[in-house]
């Protein structure tokens, strides 16, 4: 929620997961709101020990992100410097229409 005379603080993930210098900030907004409302429902002790777990579980799930992401760059580059571009052509065409198709069938049932 915005309050009046708020700075709107905005953040940026590029598509190799290069994050924008806001985004820690962020992170603390969000665990600091999550914690007040749920810090009971997770049996925390505190709100602080709530925010902390929180804090964690985010970065950790960002980290694990960067991870794949940074895996899938180094095999794309792996193919292009081997020698064979048509096919790390063919593996990347392939993975994105498995992607999509994966995409298509999570929407399809949820």
């Amino acid at each position: 929620m915005f309050r009046l005379g708020e700075k709107v603080k905005a953040f940026v993930v590029g598509p190799r997961a290069e994050m924008s210098s806001d985004l820690p900030s962020l992170i603390n907004c969000i665990s600091e709101r999550a914690a007040e409302v749920r810090w009971r429902g997770m049996l925390a002790t505190d709100v602080i020990h709530a925010k902390g777990v929180i804090k964690t579980m985010i970065t950790n799930s960002l980290g694990i992100l960067e991870a794949r992401v940074n895996a899938e760059c180094l095999e794309d580059r792996l193919g292009i410097m081997v020698g064979d571009g048509k096919a790390a052509f063919g593996r990347r065409r392939s993975a994105d229409v498995a992607n999509r198709e994966a995409y298509e069938e999570y929407n399809r049932h949820y």
